[in-house]
């Protein structure tokens, strides 16, 4: 099939919530309209194969397209990536022309701490 959206090789978001990599793709549907292989693994270390329908996928997201609730990194200026922060609202700043998020921080040093981020701060997106 040409018409597959994504290929073997791509990284793309399975249920919304795990990054997975398509490591096959039919060639016509099967009885159970499912045309990729991916692999993923949860935020606990289990790792999985499992086929699934185009549905259940989606692209990757990109560092000015997060919503509310989703997860992201940023590195300190000493390099240390160890925290994570939670999206709590997104806005736009009309004078720089950027998206900016208020986010808190879920885990590293300060948890609870409130701050503003735009996306050239965002080291890596979460996807659990």
């Amino acid at each position: 099939m040409n018409d597959n959206k994504f290929k073997v090789g791509d990284e793309v978001v399975y249920k919304k919530s795990y990054k997975a990599e398509v490591f096959g793709v039919a060639d016509k549907e099967d009885v159970y309209n499912e045309y990729y292989a991916i692999s993923y693994t949860t935020a606990d270390g289990f790792w999985f194969n499992t086929t699934v329908d185009e549905g259940a996928l989606s692209e990757l997201k990109k560092k000015d397209e997060l919503e509310v609730g989703d997860k992201f990194k940023c590195k300190t200026a000493t390099g240390k990536t160890n925290r994570i922060n939670e999206v709590l609202a997104v806005a736009e700043d009309e004078k720089y022309n950027q998206i900016i998020y208020l986010a808190k921080r879920i885990t590293g040093e300060w948890t609870g701490y409130v701050d503003v981020y735009n996306a050239e701060l965002i080291d890596e997106i979460i996807y659990e």
